[in-house]
């Protein structure tokens, strides 16, 4: 009996041992214990598959990431979404961004749907430490917030794109604060507190970068090693495709600074120790956000072929994971999660309701010989659909590409091969009835959340209309209304309060002498508040003289006031906030002086004072 039990235990040590995480010993030297493995992703925003040194572009200097890459898996194959929010989306739920309504940039339509599970909740559940920094983008208010989507940990902001990178506003697990310095340099040092802290336990720590993401800024030390740089490599693509040097120097220099920020993150992880323990991600959102080298790949940010949606993956576990390997397996963002769930051996219980869309691709990572696995992947922007299956690729016009063959998308197959074009053709249109059908459109926002119960609705989640009203740029993400100046120029947010109450209602805004005294009107669910302007604010607007070329669509930032209108009983039913003065402005002030004569509000707040007891 003792024999048959010394048998027994030594099967199931060998069993442990054959698991990727089953190795690690003390300090010590003594009996190997169970560690789940540490799990770092990294996430760069508006990077292109061509923007590396080891991806043979000699325009940039990325020592860090070539290092990871060498010392790692490199999935060459790797498809996201053709931009940002439905990519996180994706890499988050391991299941395609339409199932969790993710179908957009700003305005809600970012935002996850409450009943899908992230990679965070399931790494928690399972004694994970869990920290996001930077760019959230799948939702601003609790309980679509970072902190109510498995992370314990939250710093950075929650919109799509932000208006200034050096020390702007943003936030700590709700909290206003304000940045240190650079953006990418603030992250990364909450990133590396986040890891010293919970060095001794596993953490998963997930560092959503904004940049190379315009407004194109970044210190002066990489921009400086740039301005004169020879650069080689140039945009090969169709004839109207026009190369902006100026930003692609701005990308290089932004890129460049992401590297020495992976560099630093490595360097702590070396000083703790963790090296070993430590599975380090590394990938892009979307496709380059403007013409620049990429391999001649078609299509850019936006696009669903090649160039809008193909990224390097970077997988790197030393001792676990061999080096030097170069996978061409078909995967994307939506494998991330059952891979990474897989090498922490964490099971993911299947659900019907939500079924994984997403592979595991752990095996092949341990081991890249294995064949590769045969499978479809499919990419949607805007309702243009383009399916991948194994080598190739149909386009949403129909066009066939054998991608080994053809990388850059020049040669039609489908007339030459109309049953392939046509089998795939049927398997998007099934795509499109079974994933869009679970989209949900227009869900409002929540206000009054138990956990949570103040709610902050920015300009970008909220409509405007009337005379003179205007959002201050294009993008509504980090903008604000300005020139209100007529009581027919309304704002107005969808909500709904997620418990009945009394709430106190304020506004974030900025105004000029001529308007103290004027009185603002809130409606909401057949109620009204009434608040006077006191007094007077007035900043300078912030952001464009860190610019490296002009912006576009992003707004510039400036500082707000925050004024309390009144409070308000409201109820559990969907309602419109609605917005406008009471008195027009003096008419007086010339039109087109909209500094000295207009209002501007960046956000209305809704705090919820006095629940309604049951």
């Amino acid at each position: 009996m003792l024999r048959l039990l010394r048998i027994a235990c030594f099967l199931l040590s060998l069993a442990a041992s054959m698991h990727p995480w089953a190795h690690a010993t003390s300090d010590l030297g003594q009996a190997s214990v169970e560690r789940r493995p540490n799990i770092i992703v990294l996430l760069s925003d508006d990077q292109g598959w061509g923007d590396f040194g080891f991806q043979g572009n000699t325009n940039f200097q990325t020592p860090n990431l070539d290092r990871l890459a060498a010392d790692g898996v490199v999935c060459q194959r790797f498809y996201v979404c053709p931009v940002c929010a439905p990519t996180r989306a994706e890499f988050l739920t391991g299941r395609y961004h339409p199932r969790g309504s993710a179908m957009g940039v700003t305005q809600g339509d970012e935002r996850l749907d409450l009943d899908e599970t992230t990679l965070a909740d399931r790494l928690k559940r399972h004694g994970y430490a869990t920290g996001a920094f930077g760019k959230w983008h799948n939702g601003s208010q609790y309980p679509y917030h970072p902190n109510a989507r498995g992370f314990d940990e939250f710093y950075g902001f929650c919109s799509g794109h932000w208006g200034d990178y050096f020390s702007p506003p943003l936030e700590r697990n709700g909290k206003p604060v304000r940045g240190n310095g650079f953006v990418a340099d603030d992250f990364t040092d909450h990133a590396i507190e986040f890891i010293r802290n919970h060095s001794a336990d596993p953490f998963f720590c997930y560092v959503a970068y904004n940049t190379p993401h315009s407004p194109m800024q970044v210190p002066d030390a990489f921009m400086d090693r740039v301005k004169g740089r020879n650069l080689q490599m140039r945009h090969e693509g169709r004839p109207a495709e026009k190369e902006d040097e100026p930003t692609t120097r701005a990308a290089i220099a932004m890129v460049e600074n992401l590297d020495q920020n992976v560099g630093r993150l490595l360097a702590a992880l070396d000083q703790l120790g963790l090296r070993d323990e430590t599975i380090v991600v590394y990938f892009n959102d979307n496709g380059p956000n403007s013409f620049r080298w990429n391999a001649g790949l078609k299509g850019r940010k936006g696009s669903v072929d090649e160039g809008g949606v193909r990224s390097p993956l970077i997988v790197n576990w030393p001792g676990h994971l061999g080096a030097h390997h170069s996978l061409d397996q078909l995967c994307g963002a939506i494998d991330l999660t059952p891979t990474l769930c897989e090498l922490a051996g964490i099971p993911i219980e299947p659900d019907p309701n939500h079924p994984l869309d997403g592979l595991s691709l752990a095996k092949k990572l341990l081991e890249p010989n294995l064949p590769a696995i045969s499978r479809s992947l499919f990419s949607q922007w805007g309702g243009r659909i383009a399916m991948r299956q194994d080598k190739y690729l149909l386009d949403p016009d129909g066009a066939l590409f054998d991608l080994l063959a053809d990388p850059r998308q020049q040669t039609d197959l489908s007339l030459s091969d109309p049953k392939r074009a046509e089998a795939m053709n049927q398997e998007v249109q099934r795509w499109r009835n079974e994933v869009f059908r679970s989209a949900i459109a227009q869900r409002p926002f929540p206000v009054g959340h138990p956990e949570r119960t103040t709610a902050l609705l920015p300009a970008q989640d909220g409509k405007c209309q009337g005379p003179s009203v205007r959002r201050s740029d294009t993008a509504p993400n980090c903008s604000y209304f300005k020139n209100i100046r007529a009581t027919d120029d309304v704002l107005s947010w969808d909500i709904e309060p997620m418990q009945p109450g009394r709430y106190s209602v304020w506004i974030h805004y900025a105004a000029p002498e001529s308007a103290v005294g004027k009185e603002i009107l809130l409606k909401c669910s057949g109620r009204e508040v009434v608040g006077k302007i006191v007094d007077a604010f007035e900043s300078p607007l912030r952001g464009a003289s860190n610019d490296r070329v002009p912006r576009k669509s992003e707004s510039l930032m400036k500082e707000f006031a925050t004024l309390r209108l009144g409070t308000l009983e409201l109820d559990t039913r969907r309602t419109l906030a609605e917005v406008c003065l009471v008195e027009a402005l003096d008419e007086s002030t010339p039109k087109n002086d909209q500094e000295k004569a207009s209002l501007e509000i960046q956000a209305i707040e809704f705090r919820l004072e006095s629940p309604e007891s049951p």
